[in-house]
Order: C-alpha cells, then structure tokens, then sequence
C-alpha cells in the first residue's frame, strides 16, 4: 500500500498522524539480525582460515544462502517499506542525498534514504555472489554440497577466486553501510539503530501513513517456502556422487600387504608412472627390500594404475597426484610443502603420527581420497 502526502487540511486535522509509525516489519526485522550473526559467523572462519572450521563456515553459507532467498521473496510480499518497489533507487536521488549529507542538512525518511536504499541492493547483490562463488567452490575443490555433481575441480579452484575477491567487497559495502549508519545515528540523531529493534520510526512531516499491515501470517509461511524448498533440494543433490570422485574399493591384498609398514595410500596420490616405478622397484623401497611375489605384485600395480591421478578430479589428486617428483615421494611435491609448512616437524614425530606420510593421522578421509580441509585435524591444532 503506497503513502500519499495528502492536500485536506480538514482531513490532516481530522487524523493526525502518529508520532510513531511502524516501519520495518518483524520478518524483516529478524532477517537482518540474523543476516549480522550469520555474516559475522562466516567472515571469522573464512578470513582467519581456521584449521577444522570449514564445516562451520559452510553452514554459515548455508545458512546465508537460506535468508537471501527469504529476503528476495519479502521484497515482493512483505510489508510496504520491505518491498523493493518502495526504494528510492534513482541516479538523481542519490546525488541529491550525498549533497545533503555533506551539507549536513540530511532529513529523515520514512523508509530507506535514496543512499541507504541503493547499499541495500549492493549488499544483497554482493551476499548473492558470496554464495553462489562459494558453493562452486565447495563443489569443485572439497567434492561436497549441492553443485559437487557438476562442478570440476579447475572451476571450483576459479570460483575461490571470485570468492575471494567478492568477499572483500562484502566487507567494503559493509563498512560503507556501518559508516552510513554512524553518520545518521549520531551526526543526524536519526534513531535507525532503534528503528531496526522496535520496527518504529517518527512520522515525518504531514505524510499520512495508513494504518500498516504486519506481515501476515500466509505470506511470511509463502517466503518461508523459498527457502525451505532450496534446502531440500540442495540436500538431495549434495548426496549425489561428486564429478570426479567416487568410493573407491581397496582391495584387502594391497591394504594388507602395503598396511604392514604403512598407510594404504588412496592410487589418486601418484600418477599411474609414478606407480609403475614404485612397484618396480619394490627391492629397494626407499632404502628398503620392500620385495613381492610375482602375482601380488601385479596385481597390486595394476589396481593402483588404473585408479592413479588422472582418473581423479580431486584437489589431492590435481596438485599432488599429478605433480611428479624425481624421488618419487609426494611429500617433495610443491603443493604437499606448501600446505604443510607451518607444521612444526615435532608435530610428524610425535606418537600416532610417526613421519610425514602417515597421512591418517590428520586427514581422517585420506582413505577415500578426498582429503577435505573440514577432515582436518592436526595434533597440535596448528594450521594447515
């Protein structure tokens, strides 16, 4: 319902307005305090890249993802200061509202100021990008959530990005709104702080405010379906095999016979040349007589092979698998130092651990080569 400056001096007499007038709507309300927590949440363990965190700055994502698609809904079927036709989005208003700002002669608004209005769009547009980047990300380098069946891991490692570079200018429009709202709140003593707890702000001149409408009931349960259906279908597709991953049957020949001096390792750790050379020359196994019999040789050679790296889409497999080294050891792979550097080599000696290639002592999905980030869980709590 729109509000209208009305001409009736007898009518303006006749029904004054309010002092008060309630702006915001509850939905709208508990959308942006959530939006704050969850955002707060996600920029902790994203930016602080939190060894283990992972799982929780993806359900902080989730959980974003969810509240946009509510917000994108209540912007069409919530109260009237919630929908997005209400916002003063235009060129000239802009302008003419930052020459006021500086004039120091800003006046209030019933709603969002042509500023505020046009921050708001750049928020949500910059939140949207945030998750959407973030989900390909998922997908293509830790094989997990609903794009994972579709995502390679070459576009998961472009989408980081992107996520990446949205994420700093999530934080630059945030601080941009934070700024906004210092200079209104105390500069302007416009209350908008408050107004976003109570919902209520001043009435302004003589606009007449019909009596607002709260959200009903029907359309906050209509938005509400949004989400939840996104949620369920993103469950279902998350289950779905990743592209370039499946579960792998380790054969108990190799398990057995490979398991008696080390960890099984996943075949998507060495390229198929890599194996060939390994099993050949098992006699002198990194300074060991690592010899087999003919037959089990073969036939572990032959499963490694035909599961090596490249018929893996996985971060391991790309930057590790691939990567082959003069001594044949992963860990003098670029990508394994890298990633291991701040690791304290106590860490590697210690019991449970024993040397740099048990690689289940901290990658507790290192069996089914995947080697998520959120799987992680290093001895000491140091960071990966």
């Amino acid at each position: 319902m729109d509000f209208h400056l009305h001409s009736d001096p007898a009518r303006v007499a006749a029904e004054p307005p309010a002092k008060e007038t309630l702006i915001w709507d509850l939905p709208l309300r508990l959308f942006h305090w959530s939006m704050v927590c969850v955002v707060s949440v996600a920029a902790l363990t994203g930016f602080l890249e939190l060894t283990g965190w992972l799982d929780v700055h993806t359900i902080a994502g989730y959980a974003l993802a969810a509240l946009l698609a509510f917000r994108l809904i209540w912007g069409f079927f919530g109260g009237h200061f919630s929908r997005f036709r209400t916002f003063p989005l235009s060129r000239d208003g802009v302008i003419k509202h930052l020459g006021q700002v500086i004039a120091k002669k800003s006046p209030a608004h019933m709603g969002h100021n042509p500023t505020g209005a046009l921050m708001i769009v750049v928020l949500l547009l910059g939140l949207i990008a945030l998750v959407l980047t973030g989900l390909v990300t998922l997908g293509g380098q830790e094989k997990l959530g609903p794009l994972a069946f579709i995502t390679s891991y070459k576009i998961g490692h472009f989408a980081k990005e992107l996520h990446e570079i949205a994420a700093f200018a999530v934080v630059g429009a945030i601080f941009v709104h934070l700024l906004g709202v210092f200079i209104e709140t105390w500069v302007f003593k416009h209350r908008v702080i408050q107004a976003m707890v109570t919902g209520k702000k001043a009435t302004v001149g003589k606009w007449l405010i019909p009596k607002h409408r709260n959200a009903s009931l029907r359309r906050v349960i209509l938005s509400l379906c949004v989400p939840a259906a996104l949620i369920m279908g993103g469950t279902v597709l998350a289950n779905k095999t990743p592209a370039g991953w499946a579960p792998l049957e380790i054969p108990a020949v190799y398990a057995s016979e490979c398991g008696d001096c080390h960890s099984p390792y996943h075949p998507s750790l060495r390229s198929a040349g890599a194996w060939a050379a390994l099993m050949t020359g098992l006699p002198d196994h990194f300074g060991e007589d690592a010899s087999l019999g003919q037959k089990t040789a073969s036939n572990i050679s032959t499963f490694l092979q035909a599961n090596s790296a490249t018929t893996f889409d996985t971060k391991v497999a790309r930057r590790v698998g691939r990567s082959d080294t003069a001594s044949l050891r992963m860990t003098d792979t670029r990508f394994w130092k890298k990633q291991h550097d701040e690791i304290d080599d106590a860490v590697f000696r210690m019991q449970g651990v024993g040397s740099k290639v048990n690689c289940n002592s901290c990658h507790k999905d290192a069996m089914s080569g995947r080697f998520g980030d959120a799987n992680i869980h290093v001895p000491t709590g140091d960071k990966k």
